[in-house]
């Protein structure tokens, strides 16, 4: 059985949030990150965090992140409009 890798998301100062190892420096560069306009974060407002959290989730879902027996193997769309 291997290790799960464990994995945290943060908002930094700026408002960007990010994804990183959970036992990584702040220094290294992070797995991914988001940054949201203003626009849209004042449509938003307090749920910017469940968003990110969502975004992310759906990222480490469809890549070699996830367990490979979770891992979905079908192409997803380049954009949904």
């Amino acid at each position: 059985m291997t290790e799960a890798a464990v994995f945290e998301i943060v908002e930094l100062e700026d408002g960007q949030f990010v994804l990183r190892a959970a036992d990584s420096d702040e220094k290294i560069e992070p797995l991914a990150s988001i940054r949201f306009s203003s626009q849209t974060l004042e449509l938003l407002r307090h749920h910017r965090f469940d968003v990110a959290r969502e975004m992310l989730d759906h990222l480490i879902s469809r890549s070699v992140l996830a367990d490979e027996d979770d891992a979905i193997d079908a192409p997803e769309p380049a954009a949904i409009h």
